[in-house]
């Protein structure tokens, strides 16, 4: 979640390095920074994270997981 801008730049490292984990050589991933939490971050990630300039993406604010705590506070 906010965390993409930095998780990602070693995922590809961390799975090559696990016994348990492994990729697909087709899979793409392509991170994203929801349009709350990007705000936070500094301005390069707002144009290479945030979900409006991900072609195909369709209109989300990628805050779903703050949705799904709410009921927990």
């Amino acid at each position: 979640y906010d965390i993409n801008c930095q998780y990602n730049k070693y995922l590809q490292v961390r799975v090559d390095q696990s016994q348990f984990l492994e990729m697909a050589p087709e899979l793409t991933i392509i991170p994203s920074i929801g349009l709350w939490h990007v705000h936070g971050h500094q301005d390069s990630c707002y144009v290479r994270y945030v979900s409006n300039f991900i072609e195909g993406i369709g209109q989300i604010d990628g805050e779903i997981m703050e949705t799904l705590w709410a009921c927990l506070n």
